[in-house]
């Protein structure tokens, strides 16, 4: 740093303060705030921003102070109760009945003669202990304690450890209370030595901050120097409120979609079976029904069927294909399975109950949809129970597999992925199928992010009653969200954390 440049920057209060210390060391802030004829608070505050500018050195030290309260100065001048008490039972009255009319306070030194052990209660008088005794007629830790702080401040430090122990109980007992004061000392750096000459230098010119037409008219400016602001300097953090960036995320993927001409499918966590899975061309005993991955309902257990055709065609498809071209499964559909209650395990349930209130005059169509699903699966750092997932589809004669990319290029693009897959997969209910993976740069890997492809006929058919392409995806964004905001494991999002939501930037895709 050069320090007539740093000197420019320096404000008047700056200024002043360094050349008030320039022919002495430490000095606390009090001091100089009586020789400077300014307040305590301005020159601390001047020596912070001095320090940021490395021309002062800011210190504080933190001195603890104790003083005895109303009821501690009573003390000291009468005497604790508990000490009254068992000398007036050493001088020979030990009722309780005597000692009530002697002693104001007898409740409270009853409490402590027997905290203390100096005493038992019999038959409504009171014996002494040897220690009683003892203590009856020498003075006590407390006493003396009292007798130092009468009418007197007393620093921790000015007190023995025997005496620092005693502190808390007689702050608990409201006797003492206990003080902090801050000393702030300052002085110059050895930086700041070089850059006192150039204040000198300054003189006593004036320091202009801002210009008036007064001061341009007047001439002022001549003559004076113009104040000079360091850009580079440390500020105070503002943290506006804002909407988690969660919410931010939905909104930005609302945005995308419906700007690309698709309309939201919106539906209820509560789902059928049936359109959760056997919609899908999913088999009744496909291990992802099962307990282990899926949140069935006890409350209710199950629902009701959509109409009674559509069933019958989706029935037919799983048993032997129907008129799809395939064999189906070829198993026993059960109805009861079917009309199990469930929570969502994804969003594409939303999508098959859309195309099966599709009609052929509707198409071609785009839909997509926003919202949280359930899984039973097992917690770790990318894994919950519960996580968002956006699905879309596209419905209509001539779409492609290509098509499908191309839309799914630009949405993890304008997420901000920069190093993403699309890799061949298999699932049940769609051909061709594929994945989309992410490189993760901490962890030096692939993370799946979802799933694609073109839903087989025996999806679609039961469903709209013709065989169309239909472009299907199932895209989660918890991930993607923590890529964005380096978040290392997928709970930190749901958490709240005050410190991380004031770091986040706003989603400004």
């Amino acid at each position: 740093m050069n320090p007539k440049e740093v000197a420019a920057k320096l404000n008047e209060y700056e200024r002043k303060l360094l050349l008030e210390l320039k022919d002495r060391g430490a000095s606390r802030t009090s001091e100089l705030s009586l020789e400077m004829g300014l307040s305590k608070d301005a020159v601390e505050k001047a020596s912070a921003w001095a320090e940021t500018k490395g021309v002062i050195s800011f210190k504080e030290e933190v001195s603890r102070f104790f003083k005895l309260t109303e009821e501690g100065e009573k003390y000291a001048t009468e005497g604790l109760p508990e000490k009254n008490l068992i000398r007036l039972v050493l001088g020979g009255i030990s009722e309780l009945s005597k000692l009530r009319a002697e002693i104001p306070n007898i409740n409270i030194a009853l409490v402590w003669i027997r905290s203390n052990g100096w005493a038992e209660i019999k038959s409504g008088k009171i014996e002494l202990t040897e220690e009683g005794k003892r203590r009856a007629e020498a003075s006590s830790t407390d006493e003396e304690i009292l007798k130092i702080m009468h009418d007197n401040l007393v620093t921790e430090k000015g007190l023995y450890f025997p005496f620092q122990a005693r502190i808390p109980v007689l702050i608990k007992r409201g006797l003492v209370e206990s003080k902090e004061e801050v000393d702030r000392w300052v002085e110059p750096t050895e930086f700041g030595r070089e850059v006192i000459p150039y204040v000198i230098a300054i003189g006593n010119k004036p320091v202009i901050t801002q210009l008036t037409p007064e001061i341009i008219q007047g001439g002022i400016w001549r003559d004076a120097i113009f104040q000079q602001y360091d850009i580079n300097l440390p500020t105070p953090t503002l943290t506006p409120g804002k909407r988690h960036f969660i919410s931010q995320v939905i909104d930005y993927i609302r945005r995308f979609w419906v700007e690309l001409g698709f309309k939201e499918m919106k539906g209820n966590y509560l789902e059928l079976s049936f359109w959760n899975f056997d919609a899908l061309y999913q088999p009744q005993d496909h291990p992802a029904r099962d307990l282990a991955d899926t949140f069935y309902m006890k409350t209710p257990y199950s629902g009701h069927l959509p109409n009674k055709e559509l069933v019958e065609r989706v029935r037919l498809t799983h048993e032997n294909g129907w008129t799809t071209g395939s064999t189906g499964w070829q198993y026993i559909w059960d109805p009861e399975t079917a009309s199990r209650n469930c929570l969502r395990t994804h969003t594409t349930s939303l999508s098959v109950l859309q195309i099966a209130k599709l009609k052929p005059e509707d198409l071609p169509a785009k839909f997509f949809s926003v919202g949280r699903v359930f899984r039973n699966e097992t917690i770790d750092w990318n894994h919950l129970a519960e996580f968002y997932q956006t699905d879309g589809i596209v419905v209509g004669e001539g779409v492609t597999f290509a098509n499908m990319q191309g839309y799914l290029k630009a949405y993890l693009e304008g997420l901000g992925l920069k190093k993403f897959r699309f890799r061949p997969a298999y699932f049940p209910y769609t051909e061709m199928s594929m994945e989309a993976e992410v490189w993760i740069e901490e962890r030096q890997g692939w993370m799946e992010l979802f799933g694609a492809g073109m839903f087989r006929p025996e999806v679609v058919k039961p469903l709209i009653g013709i065989d169309v392409p239909v472009l299907a995806w199932g895209p989660g964004f918890d991930r993607l969200v923590m890529q964005t905001y380096k978040v290392n494991t997928i709970k930190e999002l749901y958490g709240n954390d005050l410190g991380l939501l004031r770091k986040a930037k706003l989603w400004m895709r």
